[in-house]
């Protein structure tokens, strides 16, 4: 049992940016593990996020450095969020600080406070090479900076490895914190789901497809639904659900009238909590994106035992994406093979049930435990 000055020893502070639902599942583990934790957010939400905090899942200390929804488009809100983090490391004063991303005041607060008092400070990131979001020279030089001077890095997966490596990385700096999701919560609700009954109650089509991300260019939407077009062509009684809010869904439902697609629901935006109900009314999970450095949807459909056909510019793909075992891989923007994948999935009921037991078994290394045991190995700095 660790005793009460051992845990002084060991104070940890996690930096990130928001609530996010499924890293507070992570957090609590995090917290059960000897150490004094305490997570301090930047800001309550950010522009394009609707979740919900539950405080009542919360079993660790925290609070916001900034009060404001609209830290990550304010320089003040910033500066302030700087200034509490300061006020706040003087009073707490962390061992260790794990800092999730460099892109802000507060983190580069962090590394330097880290420098001067002789601390340990840990750069999570779940970046990759082959997302479009491209930083420049400037911003490519600061996050080279960042990952040269921080002690550990705690990398998402294999492709965030990769790319810390190429920004100069050494090899005992990197610990690997699998990016995950709550998947016992997930599988446990989608089993409480009678897919059937349910698609006949909703008058939903026998084969579902998913989405489920915002809806703007970037995540491939249009050439989803170019995708479906073809499906629909070829394959009776399917239809395609649209869980999510975007710019773009007014022009996706004009796209969708235009094409005579009949059976592409619109289901709006959904909260972490009620999306295992949408997984178990899938039969395959598409994420057509052109930009992403994950892609925790896959996660979560895993949970569920809903199989995927990915873009190969997500992260997740070089964890997740087992050809023909978990789902398939494709080309970003080509709706013809991504039609042609889904299909596959949708045609062979053997290799549909098949994949549904793989994306089970393997989302089990991607837990809430294997993320915070790669986090807390990070902390102490001690490789297994």
């Amino acid at each position: 049992m660790t005793n009460q000055r051992d845990r002084d020893k060991h104070r940890l502070l996690v930096l990130t940016n928001i609530p996010a639902p499924y890293r507070i599942p992570v957090f609590n583990r995090l917290a059960q593990s000897g150490l004094l934790l305490n997570v301090c957010f930047l800001a309550p939400t950010e522009p394009g996020r609707k979740w919900a905090l539950a405080v009542d899942d919360i079993r660790f200390e925290w609070r916001f450095l900034n009060n404001s929804n609209r830290f990550l488009s304010s320089s003040l809100n910033e500066v302030r969020a700087a200034a509490a983090l300061v006020r706040f490391l003087v009073l707490y004063r962390p061992r260790t600080i794990i800092c999730g991303g460099y892109n802000s005041i507060a983190a580069w607060v962090s590394l330097v406070w880290c420098k001067l008092f002789r601390r340990r400070v840990v750069l999570w990131l779940e970046s990759n090479t082959r997302d479009d979001r491209k930083p420049g020279v400037s911003k490519t030089w600061l996050k080279t900076l960042f990952v040269t001077k921080a002690d550990g890095i705690a990398a998402a997966g294999q492709a965030a490895i990769d790319y810390v490596k190429g920004l100069g990385a050494r090899q005992e700096q990197i610990f690997l914190a699998p990016i995950s999701t709550d998947t016992d919560f997930f599988a446990r609700e989608a089993a409480k789901v009678r897919p059937i009954e349910e698609k006949q109650r909703l008058g939903y089509p026998d084969r579902l497809i998913l989405y489920s991300g915002r809806l703007v260019r970037k995540k491939g939407v249009f050439v989803l639904l170019e995708a479906f077009r073809g499906i629909a062509a070829e394959l009776e009684n399917v239809g395609l659900l649209v869980v999510g809010h975007g710019p773009e869904q007014d022009a996706m439902m004009a796209f969708c009238r235009s094409a005579d697609l009949k059976h592409v629901y619109f289901l709006g935006p959904r909260q972490y909590q009620e999306m295992p109900y949408s997984y178990a009314l899938a039969d395959v999970l598409a994420l057509p994106t052109f930009s992403d450095p994950w892609g925790l949807v896959v996660n979560e459909a895993f949970a569920c035992g809903v199989p995927a056909v990915v873009s190969r510019v997500a992260g997740a793909c070089d964890d997740l994406i087992i050809d023909g075992e978990t789902g398939f891989a494709v080309t970003p923007g080509d709706a013809a093979e991504l039609a042609d994948r889904i299909l596959r999935i949708l045609k062979e009921p053997a290799l549909r049930s098949r994949m549904k037991a793989n994306c089970r078994t393997l989302i089990k290394k991607n837990s809430t435990e294997a993320c915070a045991q790669g986090l807390l190995v990070a902390a102490l700095g001690a490789h297994d």
